[in-house]
């Protein structure tokens, strides 16, 4: 428990005997705990005072010490030679004196330590704080959010979306937690990996910019680099890193475990598209001349961006855009393919556009748009 250790290391700094990962580690607990500065102030006025009394009684101490080390050495303290206390070198007696000191402390940080504990487990309100304080930023369907990390990265998540990170990154990495979709503009730090964990993958980069797309419960998880670059590690597959260049996109099967065929092939070279979704692919993406912009990240300016996408695929994502219930009756047309751009269109407009592609209707049922 994060108690039990604080009070360790303040009794090994209260004794000087201290290394400095242990400092190191006593100033993370004092960063996420507040009220461990208190306790620490505490012990340290109290044991400077009885310090301070032993001090100015020392002829006693000395006394005191002289028979503890008669009972542990009495080579030092003979009965023919009564003196030879007096001539105990300074080094030993005060390797002495100062374990005496710790122990004093030791045993007055062990009570508190206890009636502290026991206070707290005994109190039904208290509550177990983290290591790191966790921040949670969330989207709703129909809406976007942007935010700042610590580090200076930019977030912009995307619609039903979040994002989960902590109050500094500490130690020597910044992790964040992905659910949906999010672009991140990476601030450098190469001393420091920017590691955002999703469903199917572990991304980790040192300064970028990228987008990745992790919906839970949709059939794939993508990343796709637009600039530096980005190493990926299946989650199922720890063992096993994807490096992407500029301008590539990694697809990954949020259902199937992909198999080390799969892997070496998406490592060494794009896999042309299917009809059905592979397992794991490799894929280069391009700037849509009309819009200049990766289609991938067309939503962060507010663009809904299709290319040969199934009506399946597409319902999906205006789901999330407008905030509506949809749901295809007609198994047919779930797989027919669309491509088109939408900035400003309502729903029905863009429905209507689809509809100049493949002979489909729709219509508001309850409060839910089905599409037959």
């Amino acid at each position: 428990m994060d108690e039990n250790r604080f009070y360790i290391l303040i009794s090994k700094k209260l004794a000087g005997e201290f290394t400095t990962e242990e400092s190191h580690e006593l100033d993370i607990l004092f960063a996420n705990n507040p009220e461990y500065n208190d306790i620490y102030n505490s012990l340290s006025d109290g044991l400077s005072q009885h310090i301070t009394v032993r001090i100015a009684d020392d002829e006693k101490i000395l006394a005191n010490l002289r028979a503890k080390l008669a009972a542990i050495d009495p080579a030092f303290f003979g009965k023919e030679e009564p003196v030879a206390a007096e001539e105990v070198s300074k080094k030993y007696f005060w390797t002495i004196y100062k374990k005496s000191l710790a122990l004093s402390a030791l045993m007055v940080i062990i009570v508190v330590a206890g009636l502290f504990i026991f206070i707290v487990r005994e109190n039904k309100e208290a509550v177990k704080k983290p290591i790191f304080s966790e921040n949670n930023i969330s989207t709703r369907p129909g809406s976007k959010s942007q935010v700042k990390l610590p580090d200076g990265t930019l977030v912009i998540l995307n619609a039903d979306s979040k994002l989960s990170y902590p109050d500094n990154f500490l130690g020597n990495t910044r992790e964040v937690t992905l659910v949906g979709e999010a672009f991140f503009k990476v601030t450098e730090n190469k001393q420091k990996p920017f590691i955002i964990h999703s469903k199917a993958m572990d991304i980790k980069v040192l300064g970028t910019v990228f987008n990745v797309k992790a919906y839970p419960n949709e059939s794939v998880s993508e990343a796709t680099l637009i600039k530096g670059s980005i190493e990926v590690t299946l989650t199922n597959r720890t063992n096993e890193k994807i490096m992407l260049k500029p301008s590539e996109k990694i697809t990954v099967s949020n259902i199937a475990e992909p198999s080390k065929s799969d892997l070496k092939q998406a490592a060494s070279s794009a896999i042309k598209p299917v009809e059905h979704i592979p397992l794991i692919a490799l894929d280069q993406v391009s700037v849509d001349k009309k819009e200049n912009i990766f289609k991938e990240i067309g939503w962060t300016q507010n663009k809904l961006m299709f290319k040969n996408e199934s009506l399946q695929s597409i319902v999906t994502t205006l789901q999330r855009w407008y905030g509506l219930s949809i749901e295809i009756r007609a198994e047919k047309l779930k797989n027919l393919k669309f491509t088109g751009n939408f900035t400003e269109e309502s729903f029905v407009q863009v429905m209507q556009a689809l509809q100049l592609s493949y002979n489909f209707d729709f219509k508001k049922e309850n409060n839910s748009i089905i599409i037959y």
